[in-house]
């Protein structure tokens, strides 16, 4: 009896090992799917949980830009599904066209104007359902208005508001086309942003810091409701749709992977029932798919959607005249590290990556990452000293540019890894000269992006550039430093130091340089 109850003991145990064991197994990793996600969904991982409770589905979402998603898909990157913002883009590329198997829209949010109550007041547009997309131009291009808005080619809300402007001011109902584009409308209002950004919630954070100075921002309804009820928000912002048309970002939850059908249909049978879309409303404010969810903040205005452009060439017409002639042009100063540890493979990829805003990156993002027209370009690389600065004035044609990104590539193509590391002496010096130019020109959007792979050790330390950064007169901190972690910097003072100015450390830990470098584009 002994023996028996010994060898049920044994069972017993063998078979809880079994049961834990079986967590690991193929079986329970069908149940996990990847997804290419937009990275505004950040503000659904809350959710997962209950969605992985109701389906047994457990979500890994992996962010990403809407056009590094499309460049993806197309090149065959192994994902579950896809959830982006709109496809409307990737259903214009047949490679990545023909990777979308289903697609089922998740819920919805249009794209407006965000104006301070007191100006929508001013202008007689709050509670307005007549104003139209030519008056809030003619307002702009008169300097009525100061507003943000995200980079088109790195943010849906940017080229949604683009589109929605140049759609409006064509006058064409239908699809635009490019002979449609009126440049010289769509140049003076863009007289009037402000603030740029390459994610609509990094735009939503930069109008709370810098509300005082502009009065409004271009981006999803939901966001600025969201806003709205920040205690930090000193004015509210009315919302205006404007009656010529609006584009709404639907977020598409896309199959990829054949082998997830099953998977794919059990989770959206559950994401567009009431139990998630209620608690999708209550925590993100985009409106619900299904009808027995009920909006409240939805306006009263049958409201116009603008039909999004039928042809690739289209799309890219708009992006590009939108970077080289229709934006305010941009002051682009490269603070870098040449320090001694950049010796070897740190050095080349950080050639690679100048290489490639200099044109060599004929990819999706790397054609919208590109240095552009009336750029001004300034290289100043640092080790233990700060070394001369470099710059580059780029024109108004493609052509005569080219001996311009010529001359800047053989500048980087010098670069010579050596000695110590002076990382705030090289961004005061930066700074100083930045401010200089915008004291002549200041006309444009100028920015700062330092990167180092390693510890300060040379020159000024942190403490010091806060100090002297905060002594600067009010109206001479607006230029924004943008930090980006390589190798072994240290990433509490490469935060601190793009905090104190209102940009954004980037860590290429975890990406390639090339991929960061293109991604703060948007920014600038």
């Amino acid at each position: 009896m002994r023996f028996l109850s010994t060898w049920i003991t044994l069972l017993a145990f063998l078979s809880m090992v079994a049961c834990k064991d079986s967590k690991n197994t193929p079986a329970a990793a069908a149940n996990t799917l990847t997804v290419m996600a937009g990275s505004e969904l950040k503000d659904i991982e809350p959710l997962l949980p209950a969605i992985t409770k109701a389906t047994g589905i457990q979500l890994q979402l992996q962010y990403t830009g809407t056009l590094e998603a499309v460049e993806k898909l197309q090149s065959g990157q192994q994902t579950d599904l896809a959830w982006l913002s709109s496809n409307k883009y990737a259903m214009l590329i047949p490679a990545a066209k023909t990777r979308i198997l289903a697609s089922e829209r998740t819920m919805l949010t249009p794209v407006v104007l965000g104006l301070k109550e007191s100006k929508a007041n001013e202008l007689a547009w709050n509670n307005n359902p007549k104003v139209s997309w030519k008056e809030i131009a003619e307002a702009a291009k008169k300097g009525k208005f100061t507003f943000g808005m995200t980079s088109p080619s790195s943010s849906n809300t940017g080229f949604s508001g683009l589109l929605g402007l140049a759609a409006a001011l064509s006058g064409q109902g239908d699809a635009l086309e490019e002979k449609d584009i009126d440049a010289k409308s769509l140049s003076s209002f863009f007289q009037a942003q402000r603030l740029t950004a390459g994610s609509s919630g990094w735009l939503a954070e930069a109008f709370l810091r810098e509300q005082d100075k502009v009065d409004g921002i271009i981006n999803y309804a939901s966001t600025l409701q969201t806003l709205n009820r920040n205690p930090s928000l000193k004015e509210k912002l009315i919302l205006i749709y404007p009656q010529d048309g609006i584009v709404t970002a639907d977020y598409p939850l896309m199959l990829i992977n054949p082998a997830k059908r099953a998977s794919y249909d059990k989770l959206i049978s559950y994401l567009r029932g009431t139990e998630f879309q209620q608690a999708m409303y209550d925590s993100t404010l985009r409106r619900p798919v299904n009808p027995d969810v009920v909006a409240t903040d939805v306006p009263k205005q049958a409201l116009v959607e603008l039909s999004f452009p039928a042809k690739l060439s289209v799309v890219d017409a708009i992006l590009t005249a939108f970077d080289n002639h229709l934006r305010l042009p941009t002051d682009s100063s490269f603070v870098l590290d040449t320090s001694g540890s950049m010796q070897g493979d740190r050095i080349r990829d950080l050639k690679a990556a100048m290489h490639g805003l200099s044109g060599s990156d004929t990819s999706i993002s790397g054609r919208f990452a590109r240095f552009r027209n009336r750029e001004r370009i300034i290289i100043l690389p640092f080790n233990g000293v700060v070394e001369t600065p470099a710059s580059f004035d780029m024109g108004n044609q493609e052509k005569e540019n080219q001996s311009t990104l010529t001359a800047l590539n053989a500048r980087i193509q010098e670069l010579r890894a050596k000695g110590g590391t002076a990382i705030f002496s090289a961004t005061q010096h930066a700074y100083t000269d930045a401010l200089a130019r915008k004291r002549a020109d200041p006309g444009r959007f100028y920015s700062i992006i330092v990167m180092t792979d390693g510890l300060n050790n040379n020159g000024m330390d942190y403490q010091q550039f806060a100090q002297w950064y905060k002594s600067l007169p009010e109206e001479e901190k607006g230029i924004k430093i943008f930090t980006v972690l390589f190798g072994e910097a240290a990433p509490e003072e490469l935060k601190n130091l793009a905090d104190l100015s209102g940009g954004r450390m980037f860590d290429s830990r975890k990406t390639s340089l090339q991929s960061i470098f293109k991604e703060i584009r948007g920014y600038q």
